[in-house]
């Protein structure tokens, strides 16, 4: 059998993996450097802004938390205006129809007052005109009666002589 001997490092087992390392970080910090320069700047950036705006919306959720607690606790003040304006809107609306309701009230009557009136005078010219037809029917009646053939021609007579006499 043959035996294999331990490899005893040498020199070139250190040296060589050196300087391939120092060729690689050579070539990266060359070629590298600028754009991993970059890439920390933009990304420590982005870092900063996204902290920011978490300190922003930090700020706009405390103030609006704040505003919500000021808002629950002027609830109870709100709720109480709120009741009053709307009894004293529910009152003067109340009163407006009470007022239009009058007016139209005091229209009706003047309205009713005034067919009432008509009515009153269109019954009153009936009845004259019922009186004075019965009066000129009981007066041609009685002038009927009253009148003689001889009366009808002396009547005629006059009214010839009459009308001769007239321009």
């Amino acid at each position: 059998m043959v035996e294999h001997g331990a490899h005893s490092p040498g020199i070139g087992d250190l040296l060589f993996p050196a300087i391939n390392f120092a060729i690689f970080a050579f070539v990266l910090v060359r070629f590298l450097a600028g754009p991993i320069r970059e890439y920390f700047r933009d990304r420590t950036e982005r870092l900063r802004n996204g902290l920011e705006a978490g300190r922003r919306a930090q700020k706009q959720a405390a103030d609006l938390q704040a505003q919500l607690d000021k808002d629950i606790r002027d609830l109870p003040a709100l709720q109480e205006r709120l009741r009053v304006d709307l009894l004293t809107t529910a009152e003067q609306a109340r009163a407006a129809l009470l007022e239009q309701g009058r007016q139209a009230a005091a229209r009706i009557r003047a309205d009713a007052a005034l067919v009432a009136e008509q009515e009153a005078q269109a019954a009153q010219r009936g009845v004259r005109a019922e009186i004075v037809d019965e009066a000129i029917r009981q007066a041609t009646a009685l002038v009927r009666e009253a009148v003689r053939p001889e009366d009808q021609t002396r009547f005629v007579h006059e009214f010839v002589e009459t009308a001769r006499q007239a321009p």
